[in-house]
C-alpha cells in the first residue's frame, strides 16, 4: 500500500512524465496535459485514498490509466496529498481544514502559472478521496468545479453548503467489504438531500481474461497467460471465468503466482480486486467518468 511521506520526506513518485511540486505546504504531482502547446481544456483534480498517496495516479496501473486518459483529452491534472500525519482527507463539518487548504494549494500554483484558475475543474476521489472529492467540490472559493466523482466513499454532512452544488457521480462496487454498496448507496441518498444531481455506477465482477494482466508495465502477454493458466489451473475460476472467492480475503492465489512474475503482486492483487468488483479503484469506468465530466462542460 502507498503511503503519504513523513515529515522531512520528499515524495516520490514513478513517474516520467509529472512534476512533484510543493504548493501552500502540500505536495502535489502535476501532470499536463500531452499537446503542451494547446491551451488546456480545464484541470482535474485526483484525491487517494486512506493510507495512499499522490502516487496512487502514477504508480498504481488503473491510477496511471485515468490519469493518461484525462491528459490525453487535453486535461492538467493534479493529484494532491493529503499530508504526512494522516494520509487521509477530513471529511467533517463544519469548517473543512483540507478543503480550504486545496483551494490555497491551487492559488499558489496558479501564481508559478502552474494552472489557470479561470479554466473549469473538476474532481474525482477514491474511498476516503471519493468522500472528500465532492465536499470540496461544493466549498471551493477558487475554481469552479462543475462534476465530483465518489469512487467507493460514503456520505458526508459536509455537503449542503452551496447554492449551486455540482453534479456527483458515485461508483460502487458489487462486492466491496472495505466500503459496502449500502453505504455508497447512503451517501447518492444525502447528495440528493443536499440539492446535487446525482448519478451511479456500479462494478461488477468481470471474467478473467488471459491477456489482463498485460496492462502491467513490463508484464508481456506470455506472462500474463501464464498465470491465467495458473489460475485455472488452480481451480480459483468459475465456469464462467470469475473468481470464486474474493482475493482480499482468500489470499491463496498468491502461491501461484509464476516466478517471473513475484515482483509484480502488488500489481497482480490490484487487477484481481478490479475484476472481482472489490474495493478498488477502476479504470474500466474512466469513459464513463468522460462522458459524466463532459455533460458537465457542455452545460
Amino acid at each position: 500500500m502507498f503511503t503519504g511521506c513523513l515529515p522531512g520526506e520528499e515524495l516520490v513518485c514513478d513517474s516520467e512524465d509529472g512534476t512533484m511540486r510543493r504548493a501552500a505546504g502540500r505536495d502535489v504531482l502535476v501532470r499536463s496535459p500531452i499537446d503542451e502547446e494547446l491551451t488546456p481544456r480545464g484541470t482535474v483534480l485526483l484525491f487517494h485514498g486512506l493510507g495512499e498517496s499522490a502516487c496512487t495516479w502514477v504508480d498504481r496501473v488503473e491510477g496511471r490509466r485515468l490519469s493518461d486518459r484525462f491528459r490525453d483529452l487535453g486535461f492538467t491534472v493534479l493529484a494532491p496529498d493529503s499530508g504526512p500525519n494522516t494520509s487521509a482527507w477530513r471529511t467533517g463539518w463544519p469548517g473543512n481544514d483540507d478543503a480550504a487548504g486545496i483551494d490555497a494549494t491551487l492559488r499558489d500554483l496558479a501564481d508559478a502559472s502552474v494552472l489557470d484558475l479561470d479554466l473549469p475543474a473538476l474532481a474525482l476521489g477514491h474511498s476516503n478521496g471519493g468522500t472528500f472529492a465532492p465536499i470540496w467540490a461544493e466549498e471551493s472559493s477558487t475554481v469552479s468545479v462543475l462534476a465530483a466523482v465518489d469512487a467507493n466513499g460514503w456520505g458526508s454532512d459536509a455537503l449542503g453548503g452551496a447554492a449551486s452544488p455540482p453534479p456527483v457521480l458515485f461508483i460502487s462496487a458489487r462486492n466491496d467489504v472495505i466500503v459496502p454498496q449500502s453505504l455508497t448507496r447512503a451517501a447518492e441518498q444525502k447528495a440528493r438531500d443536499a440539492g446535487h444531481e446525482v448519478e451511479s455506477l456500479e462494478n461488477e465482477p468481470q471474467a478473467v481474461r488471459w491477456n489482463r494482466f498485460a496492462r502491467i508495465p513490463t508484464v508481456d502477454e506470455d506472462s500474463s497467460r501464464a498465470f491465467f493458466d495458473a489460475l485455472e489451473a488452480g481451480d480459483f475460476l468459475d465456469s464462467d471465468g470469475t473468481l470464486r472467492a474474493n482475493p482480499r480475503l482468500d489470499r491463496r492465489w498468491v502461491d501461484v503466482v509464476p516466478d517471473e512474475l513475484s515482483e509484480h503482486v502488488d500489481a497482480l492483487e490490484e487487477q484481481l480486486h478490479v475484476l472481482f468488483a472489490e474495493h478498488r479503484f477502476s479504470s474500466d469506468n474512466r469513459e464513463a467518468i468522460v462522458s459524466f465530466f463532459d455533460a458537465a462542460l457542455e452545460d
